[in-house]
């Protein structure tokens, strides 16, 4: 299926896409791009290039330095010559300025613009299950491939995203998240009293059972509950990847076997703590990692993949092994080998400007010096882009939402009469 909208592109914050307005636990998601067209090939959704203007503030760390290195700083993907590129195409604007100079220092409350083209990652294409929906809570059941909100790569091919496109719903406020290949039980306030009323919940530590299910590589235990409480920390921060260390903080998790084929078991988690990755984490401690986990199944944690924590390697090491196991650079085939060549002799050489304004509709749609549309991209793996791990139930004193069993989670019946045999 292919559609061809004409894009009809919207402004959208610099990353996070995000921006707090008074009560600074309310997050409002600026008006996404409308129109965009795309196509559906092998299950999977891609949208076309698009650009679009992003819109930010200064941040104090950036205050007394120079902008183009705050943008290779930021934006490690970008090529170290885009920065001086874009500014010099007249890309970059401060306070309302075209900003030429690629010396320009940042000074306090500079607001900062920059027009880009974006090249979105693709999703798996599903619609969206709405759970419930009334004036103050919309329940959906959230697909996997996707994040919650904007971030990165994503906008529009965010559970935010689609529900807009979808449902024409707006204005929906994030309560809590799922992992962009994770799937499940998502919960959005639909006004700024709810959306207070849900986070007040979560902060002062009011009871929230979230009950999970994920399937783990080997034969999980078929005692009647397993619980592990070591503690979690971060060891890429950047990537919000975590281990198990001592210095980190207090996470409870407790398991129990559904059923099992014989390779992998199918199993109920159920958290006491909300920790980045818990189940995650814990789970590759105790031996049964998620079985397409991949970021902690991999031989990056050493040769038990980081069973009991025993890495064989020093936390920096470890971290260094993890990185480059991840890096963006892996998803990628070759770049056009003129491609950083073009953008040198931009950003070292006298160019005038493309444009004296933002207007972004009449750009061409490829980019001499978009690193993405210079870049021959990977066939695009469905069963890569989710994980086996899904929010089956969230429950307070008030409510209890939840989901159907994913098709993975489904006992096959010849296995259920072995196992009451």
């Amino acid at each position: 299926m292919t559609l061809s909208i004409p894009a009809i592109v919207a402004t959208s914050d610099l990353s996070p896409k995000t921006r707090k307005r008074k009560h600074d636990e309310i997050d409002v998601v600026d008006e996404m791009p409308q129109n965009i067209s795309f196509y559906v090939k092998n299950g999977v959704r891609y949208l076309s290039p698009y650009w679009s203007v992003y819109r930010t503030w200064a941040k104090g760390r950036w205050v007394g330095r120079r902008l183009i290195d705050i943008f290779a700083e930021e934006f490690m993907s970008l090529s170290p010559h885009y920065p001086a590129a874009a500014c010099k195409l007249g890309r970059i604007w401060v306070n309302c300025n075209q900003m030429t100079d690629v010396n320009y220092i940042v000074k306090p409350n500079d607001s900062i613009e920059h027009i880009g083209h974006r090249h979105e990652h693709p999703i798996l294409d599903h619609y969206i299950k709405v759970i419930d929906n009334d004036n103050d809570i919309l329940v959906v059941d959230k697909p996997p491939s996707m994040p919650v909100h904007p971030c990165g790569r994503y906008s529009v091919h965010t559970v935010l995203g689609m529900l807009q496109e979808q449902r024409g719903l707006r204005g929906l406020r994030v309560v809590h998240r799922l992992d962009r290949t994770t799937s499940g039980v998502l919960l959005f306030a639909r006004n700024a009293e709810t959306d207070i009323k849900l986070k007040k919940m979560i902060r002062v530590g009011k009871i929230w059972h979230k009950e999970y299910i994920c399937k783990v590589e080997g034969i999980f235990p078929n005692d009647k509950e397993i619980v592990c409480d070591r503690p979690i920390g971060p060891l890429v921060a950047s990537m919000g990847i975590q281990c198990i260390r001592d210095d980190g903080k207090h996470a409870l998790s407790r398991f129990q076997r559904l059923w099992t084929d014989g390779q992998t078991s199918v199993v109920r988690c159920m958290l006491e703590t909300g920790r980045t990755h818990q189940i995650r984490v814990h789970l590759q401690y105790l031996g049964y990692p998620i079985v397409d986990d991949y970021i902690y199944n991999t031989l990056a944690w050493g040769e038990s993949r980081g069973k009991d924590a025993n890495y064989g390697k020093s936390l920096e090491q470890l971290r260094k092994d993890v990185i480059e196991e991840h890096k963006a650079s892996n998803w990628h085939e070759q770049i056009d080998p003129e491609y950083e060549l073009r953008v040198q002799r931009i950003a070292e050489g006298e160019v005038q400007p493309e444009t004296e304004g933002l207007d972004t509709e009449l750009r061409q749609a490829f980019d001499p010096i978009c690193m993405s549309c210079n870049v021959k991209k990977k066939d695009i793996i469905p069963q890569h882009m989710m994980l086996h791990l899904h929010c089956l139930k969230y429950k307070t004193d008030e409510w209890c939402y939840s989901s159907e069993m994913p098709d993975w989670a489904v006992q096959p019946n010849e296995i259920h009469a072995q196992e009451n045999h």
